[in-house]
């Protein structure tokens, strides 16, 4: 008996338009990309931040408490000169990722990391994310191959905005557009914000 594999996804919208993010339910789409830049207010003052006061996060937030969350996590390590900046970014993107991953709960991390803390492609094993590199080199992605890795290579620039489907996006094809951090020598360290939709079980 012959097995009928699902379709795969490998699909890449993009956009200097926000709305592009909307377009990750259409069909064949896997990630679309926002081709954003980040005001440049905020990209001197995350740069002039010794690693050590790179603010980090990992809490469960609304539209409403996003920007609480981010002041917050500067003041612990003496950010504040960019967290009215930052804060005012990852609330507008929160309000993005409510409409994009259909969820009004999500779970909101900034990571600081230097190196390749995740060096294999993968799909997130999540109904969708969103990434965005705000200091540091972007995420590496690049649609599945044949041979189980990508078939091209592509880097996000820092400050634009992807949505990736993850495996247990609901939708019969297979997402196929992988992804990974930057290897070491593309240079860090890396401040990332991921942000993941919470379900009615209160898991992400």
């Amino acid at each position: 008996m012959t097995t009928v594999l699902p379709p795969l996804a490998t699909g890449i919208n993009s956009s200097t338009d926000p709305s592009v993010l909307q377009t990750l339910g259409s069909e064949g789409v896997s990630l679309a990309l926002w081709q954003r830049t980040l005001p440049e207010h905020l990209i001197v003052a995350l740069d002039e931040l010794p690693v050590e006061r790179l603010p980090q996060l990992r809490r469960r937030v609304t539209v409403r408490n996003a920007a609480t969350a981010i002041h917050s996590a500067c003041d612990e390590v003496g950010a504040g000169s960019c967290a009215t900046l930052l804060a005012d970014v990852v609330e507008d993107l929160t309000a993005h990722a409510v409409r994009v991953l259909a969820s009004p709960v999500l779970q909101l991390r900034l990571d600081v990391t230097d190196g390749q803390p995740c060096p294999k492609w993968h799909v997130d094993a999540v109904p969708g994310r969103m990434l965005c590199t705000l200091r540091g080199p972007g995420t590496e992605f690049g649609p599945i191959g044949p041979d189980g890795a990508p078939e091209t290579i592509q880097r996000m620039p820092r400050g634009w905005v992807g949505v990736f489907r993850g495996a247990l996006w609901p939708a019969r094809e297979l997402a196929a557009v992988l992804h990974r951090s930057p290897p070491r020598e593309a240079g860090g360290p890396r401040l990332l914000l991921v942000i993941d939709p919470v379900d009615d079980a209160g898991t992400c």
